[in-house]
């Protein structure tokens, strides 16, 4: 069996063009996901949540109603928005991620497997 000199290179061309559009994809990926952000609110909007990724909380609003939850029921609402924002933003970065997998592989898929689903009445 011969290989054609010919095919071998034209292969070679389309995989050095596959990899070079997907490091152009992976840096755009590595400024895009930072600036990601998913917000979550409290059933009565007295409480919002702003989240990066990571989990990284940069922004809490209260609203004076916020205030009449008491301690441990604020503390249940901002637990409970930050969850969401959380998975939110989850979600988000794996359907950036899942345009430079693999054929076949389906990462959003697999990480909504691990996240919560939002509840009926929780925080939105």
């Amino acid at each position: 069996m011969t290989i054609e000199p010919n095919s071998f290179e034209k292969a070679l061309e389309r995989l050095v063009e596959d990899a070079e559009r997907n490091m152009e994809k992976y840096q755009e990926l590595r400024s895009e996901i930072p600036a990601l952000r998913a917000t979550a609110r409290s059933a009565d909007d007295s409480v919002t949540v702003t989240v990066a990724p990571g989990g990284v909380v940069t922004d809490i609003h209260l609203t004076e109603s916020a205030l009449r939850h008491g301690t441990r029921g604020l503390s249940e609402l901002l637990m409970s928005c930050i969850r969401t924002a959380s998975a939110d933003v989850s979600r988000q970065m794996a359907d950036l991620v899942q345009d430079i997998t693999p054929p076949g592989m389906d990462i959003a898929s697999m990480m909504r497997s691990h996240l919560p689903a939002s509840a009926d009445g929780g925080p939105r």
